[in-house]
């Protein structure tokens, strides 16, 4: 059963991981053509799942598989969305962007630059974590998914691979820092990670996003990532390196902008995307990158209009340009310090004709691109 079938046909609640699904990389055939008439479904393999103790350590002795150089990993959940009183949908994600994705072509750019012999290692794909909350409240359940999901990136990266991270509601930034982290410190268990180690690399995280999601509340949920990542940093003793691009006057209250500018967050509003200079924007982020030694990379669709992107959690009135975010994309990922990507809050059930998938897929192609090309 596919995992498209296991979200709609499944009442029970908890959390589960869904393996590699064959059948959502599917696309064109084409016999007539030269052996370079190649799509992304033709490439992908799939990725055993990291065992819950240890994975990632051990997961260094895997020698009957080859280590990608790009690996997926879906956090089908929003619970984090409906605790912050959001429009759900957002955990139907994951299989519609891999389905729009892998009808895209392989770009001649790394036809050109790589043997076919590499092909087998430019991308895999390890499934999704899959939060059942059968449209209810419940309590604990983003924790666990957020857990499991955090466990599965650790692997990923610490096998040297490209982590992306395929939501979801934006509840998956926290999870994927985490996991991050995780490598990073070489920690087995997400419960034991306590850095007090002054040489831990400076992570620094670039959000593309119309809300700072840095609220207050007493559970984590999709607007709270960022708090959660400055607390805990703060905890281990750690800086907080923050950079949020595309953030609306509108779609955040003054005690939110207090707060960032408390925690010392780097805001590029969408007012300063439009109207700004490419060159004084691509400096701010040229000093950003420069002051920290890893880049994790997260991008809430929510950020672009919803003219563009109408199906997300949190439609935007006037987003950024989806040109302005590829230049930027350019910049942060030919620094080669990006470890770790995701992709969130976009919501099949409000799409329109797939647009929204589409300019996801767009996204995932060209970091996947760009990382690959920093390897040639």
């Amino acid at each position: 059963m596919s995992m498209s079938s296991f979200l709609m046909d499944n009442p029970k609640i908890g959390v589960e991981h869904i393996p590699f699904d064959a059948s959502l990389w599917t696309g064109r055939y084409e016999p007539d053509e030269s052996e370079r008439a190649l799509y992304w479904y033709q490439l992908v393999r799939a990725r055993t799942p990291f065992n819950a103790q240890n994975s990632f350590i051990q997961s260094h002795h895997h020698h009957n598989q080859p280590n990608s150089k790009v690996t997926l990993v879906g956090f089908a959940c929003d619970q984090g969305v409906r605790r912050n009183l959001g429009r759900v949908g957002a955990r139907h994600a994951p299989p519609a962007i891999r389905q729009t994705f892998a009808k895209l072509p392989i770009p001649c750019t790394l036809q050109n630059n790589f043997d076919k012999a590499d092909y087998d290692k430019f991308l895999a794909d390890v499934g999704d974590i899959v939060c059942y909350d059968n449209d209810s409240l419940i309590p604990e359940i983003l924790e666990q998914t957020q857990a499991q999901y955090s466990k599965q990136v650790a692997g990923i990266i610490s096998q040297d691979s490209l982590a992306i991270g395929l939501g979801g509601g934006h509840a998956i930034a926290y999870a994927s820092y985490m996991g991050l982290w995780q490598a990073l410190n070489n920690k087995s268990d997400l419960n034991d990670i306590n850095a007090t180690v002054s040489s831990a690399p400076k992570i620094g995280i670039i959000n593309f996003d119309a809300h700072l999601d840095i609220r207050n509340a007493p559970k984590g949920t999709s607007g709270t990532p960022f708090r959660q990542i400055a607390e805990y940093n703060r905890s281990q003793g750690q800086p907080f390196h923050y950079c949020a691009i595309g953030i609306s006057q509108f779609s955040n209250t003054t005690a939110l902008f207090d707060r960032a500018n408390e925690l010392g967050i780097t805001i590029i509003t969408d007012d300063s995307c439009a109207r700004s200079s490419w060159e004084s924007v691509a400096r701010q982020l040229h000093q950003f990158i420069e002051e920290v030694d890893v880049l994790y990379v997260t991008m809430d669709m929510d950020a672009f209009p919803a003219s563009i992107v109408p199906g997300v959690s949190a439609p935007a009135a006037k987003g950024i340009s989806i040109d302005f975010a590829e230049r930027c994309l350019e910049v942060i990922f030919a620094s080669g310090k990006v470890k770790m990507a995701d992709f969130a809050e976009i919501n099949p059930t409000y799409d329109i004709d797939g647009r929204s998938c589409k300019v996801t897929a767009r996204f995932l192609a060209l970091m996947i691109q760009h990382h690959l090309l920093l390897q040639a």
